[in-house]
């Protein structure tokens, strides 16, 4: 597996919310989820329960897509990624272990009962406008 590049690897720790896509048979969903960067395991830990639209979904069909972007007022401060991913649901001692690095950075988290949820990313496209416009990097797990 390749090594997500730390420039990537930064801005995602830089920022905390993400957005994922779904989908199942016919069906669309996306959502907003707080998340923490495990930079061990260059994973994503997010936490919502299985019984959402986007947790039933993401049970049926591991396969999502999602973005990261910073919030600028300036177009010539544009950054954010793209990517593909894989998620799952954590459980027993990985769920616990994962929580306590979510509730590290979110510690309202531990009054929510939730399911805890990796997010490994398949593919990362990181867009950047400070240095050049639309500048790209890709990164791709194999």
């Amino acid at each position: 597996m390749n090594n997500i590049p730390s420039k990537l690897i930064e801005f995602i720790q830089q920022n905390h919310v993400v957005s994922l896509a779904c989908s199942h048979q016919e069906e669309i969903w996306a959502a907003s989820c707080f998340y923490v960067f495990d930079s061990k395991h260059d994973r994503l830990i997010v936490l919502t329960k299985q019984s959402t639209q986007h947790g039933k979904m993401m049970l049926a069909n591991p396969h999502i897509a999602g973005t990261i972007a910073a919030q600028p007022d300036n177009i010539q401060n544009i950054e954010g990624i793209q990517f593909t991913a894989i998620a799952q649901r954590l459980t027993d001692s990985k769920a616990e272990q994962a929580r306590l690095l979510y509730t590290a950075r979110h510690p309202i988290a531990k009054l929510i009962p939730s399911d805890v949820w990796e997010i490994r990313f398949t593919r990362i496209k990181h867009t950047e406008n400070r240095l050049a416009f639309a500048q790209k990097t890709e990164w791709q797990a194999t």
